[in-house]
């Protein structure tokens, strides 16, 4: 058995209200198709064998709006780490936090188990160089795939198709200095996710293009991005390998409502595609129960 995550960074469940809720002003068709109803706060748990959706909490019981560095550091490891830390944390994790990732995340886990796991994302050729200099910081998952001891893929990994740039589409690449690499639409961009991830029992892409347009409260752009995303999600389901099973979630809320500048405080989706998708998501109710039931599935299927 195989796990896929597609990390969406900052979208939420919001209201049905297409004045302020992008997927509500220009829907969701993957979603919609799937699950017979728009991408939203009022959404009951769906749960089917082979595709499932529930609403699960971000905020962790702690006051203030949820922050990429502590809701992610929750996904990945399974921690309340906000509740550890106090307090929620934005964008990029200090040393401590570092810490907490880079020793309990789920990458770690299961390659201590033997398995064999992946970020699927390219990174620029300078990009630690850039580190170095304090011009970039590791995100969360970042961190968590350094923990591996895993090479980052660059240059010659998307050169040759074993890499994807975290816009999906190559677009930003050329703002970046790397002018060389063709634009490709989101349906050649997934292919290429579903065939890295046949080698490995964990692949993970991260994507956070919606939590930039939801800062922005860029309409123009977040249509651009639904449109992208929707494309992309729908060609991995559809070329889903028969022992692969596709997560997707977010760390916290702020895409679904234009309204505001800030993050929210909304639940976010949980999406479950293809292979024990009900049996893995059905009992999680907050970000910390997603690396506790991918490493139970994939341990599980390692004994058989």
């Amino acid at each position: 058995m195989r796990v896929i995550v597609l990390f969406i960074d900052g979208i939420g469940l919001g209201d049905n209200n297409s004045k302020t809720n992008p997927f509500i002003r220009f829907g969701f068709p993957v979603f919609e198709e799937l699950f017979a109803c728009s991408l939203q706060q009022d959404i009951t748990p769906l749960l089917m064998p082979t595709k499932c959706i529930i609403p699960i909490d971000a905020t962790l019981g702690i006051p203030g709006l949820p922050q990429s560095a502590t809701g992610q550091a929750a996904i990945l490891t399974g921690l309340n780490a906000a509740q550890i830390m106090g307090r929620h944390i934005q964008a990029f994790p200090g040393p401590e936090l570092a810490k907490l990732i880079t020793e309990n995340n789920v990458m770690k886990k299961l390659v201590d188990d033997g398995l064999t796991v992946t970020s699927a994302n390219m990174y620029s050729p300078n990009y630690f160089e850039l580190v170095a200099k304090r011009k970039r910081r590791h995100s969360a998952i970042t961190l968590a795939a350094l923990s591996t001891g895993m090479s980052l893929r660059s240059l010659p990994e998307i050169e040759s198709g074993q890499a994807i740039y975290q816009d999906i589409t190559n677009e930003m690449l050329p703002t970046f200095g790397i002018d060389t690499i063709p634009v490709i639409e989101p349906k050649e961009a997934a292919s290429k996710l579903v065939n890295i991830s046949r080698k490995y029992s964990f692949t993970i892409f991260e994507y956070f293009q919606t939590d930039r347009a939801g800062h922005k409260q860029n309409w123009a752009y977040a249509r651009q991005i639904i449109k992208i995303l929707n494309e992309f999600i729908e060609t991995i389901y559809q070329t889903l390998p028969a022992d692969t099973l596709l997560l997707i979630t977010s760390d916290h809320g702020n895409f679904e409502d234009l309204s505001v500048k800030t993050h929210t405080r909304n639940k976010v989706p949980l999406i479950a595609l293809g292979v024990k998708a009900q049996t893995t998501i059905s009992n999680i109710t907050d970000l910390t129960g997603i690396t506790p039931a991918i490493v139970e599935v994939l341990r599980k299927d390692e004994s058989i």
